[in-house]
């Protein structure tokens, strides 16, 4: 499934579906067929994906692979490791969508908004996409949740509305539109689940 998301400046297209990664094509055979089974790990198995990201971060320290660990950290509800993974991804990745939207998310936790600002840029996606007129779904959601989320912890919930909006007719399944929806318009059992 394909949607066109256009703006006054350009459009492009978010696919559903697996993307291709035209840097994808510059990595070694091996890199490439790991990738798949990698993702799966994340998923399923997280404490694996940890051991085995670590070893495939210290020989190639891909972007993705740093990405992936955040969400295995993540998965196992290890803080502070995804908050040395982040740092360290957008330290060494800092035009890495991922990195950037990670990045942008830990400031805004710790209240620093001047830095999520810098990490977000323009609030323009397009910008970080390298040229590609194509994007994942994941990479609109992860990306524009950050950016509804310094809306909102800049007092500007009318550009956090508008994030929203987006975000729920490009991605209305996506668990950060919900989660930004419950920040927008808490409902009474929101308030209770927490």
């Amino acid at each position: 499934m394909r949607r066109q998301v256009r703006s006054s400046q350009a459009s492009y297209e978010v696919v559903y579906d697996r993307l291709e990664n035209p840097a994808h094509a510059h990595l070694s055979q091996e890199v490439r067929d790991a990738l798949p089974r990698l993702r799966d790990l994340v998923r399923h198995d997280p404490r694996s994906a940890v051991t085995e990201l670590r070893a495939w971060v210290e020989r190639e320290p891909l972007p993705i692979f740093y990405n992936w660990l955040t969400g295995a950290y993540s998965a196992l509800g290890d803080v502070e490791s995804v908050k040395a993974v982040v740092l360290e991804n957008y330290r060494r990745n800092p035009r890495y969508l991922f990195a950037r939207a990670n990045y942008a998310e830990l400031c805004l936790r710790d209240g620093d908004l001047a830095a999520a600002r810098e990490a977000l840029g323009s609030f323009d996606i397009r910008p970080l996409l390298g040229g590609r007129k194509r994007v994942h779904v994941s990479e609109v959601t992860g990306y524009f949740y950050a950016v509804g989320l310094y809306h909102i912890k800049a007092g500007d919930r009318d550009a956090a509305e508008n994030v929203y909006q987006m975000l729920a007719r490009v991605a209305p399944d996506e668990i950060a539109t919900e989660e930004l929806r419950r920040k927008l318009r808490p409902r009474l059992r929101d308030l209770f689940s927490r």
